[in-house]
């Protein structure tokens, strides 16, 4: 299986877990892109250990925890790491969904993304970002069983069902071939402050 197959089907069972409620909220609502949450989180680590050789930053948690990880090649600054430094990984991801008139949109899989690191000579860090969306017709309505059916550029049905009451009578206000468009996306954004700069 090709990675844009994998990464196709990966997006179709994340999606599918999250869609049941997430095409309620958009029923009855004006035909625009709404955000459907986001979080984030910042995890702080103290290096314990480089080696520049292999590359190996060993890295202690919050928690205490110790684990070993492997700078790639686009890490330009490794020397300038030392222990003690603290590593600050702030990560943040969002949703964000569409219902669009029919025949406004193709059905498929953009990907999106990108990354940088310190120039050379900076303080190490770096980030990366990258976004899927999906873009599917919706294709059957079951107002009786509660469901929706939605078709992708793979020409597969995917079924999802509409568990609450509320949304479930909002069905109606859907159309066969209105398009929804649903978009993922991650950024993480890596820093390092020396010790004793913190």
């Amino acid at each position: 299986m090709s990675k844009p197959q994998f990464a196709r089907r990966l997006v179709w069972f994340g999606m599918l877990a999250l869609l049941a409620p997430v095409l309620a909220l958009a029923m009855g609502q004006d035909i625009k892109p709404q955000s459907l949450g986001s979080d984030q989180a910042t995890v702080t680590a103290t290096v314990v250990s480089v080696n520049q050789t292999t590359r190996e930053i060993t890295l202690r948690g919050p928690d205490g925890n110790e684990d070993t990880v492997v700078a790639g090649a686009d890490v330009k600054n490794l020397d300038q790491l030392k222990a003690g430094d603290q590593v600050n990984a702030k990560f943040e991801r969002s949703m964000a969904l569409e219902i669009l008139p029919a025949g406004s949109a193709q059905a498929g899989v953009e990907y999106k993304g990108g990354q940088s690191s310190a120039e050379k000579g900076a303080t190490p860090g770096g980030t990366a970002r990258q976004s899927v969306t999906v873009t599917a017709r919706l294709t059957a309505i079951d107002l009786q069983n509660h469901t929706v059916t939605l078709t992708g550029s793979d020409g597969k049905p995917h079924v999802i069902s509409v568990e609450d009451p509320g949304r479930q009578a909002q069905m109606s206000k859907l159309k066969i071939g209105d398009m929804v468009r649903i978009t993922y996306t991650e950024a993480l954004a890596i820093t390092v402050t020396p010790k004793g700069k913190g």
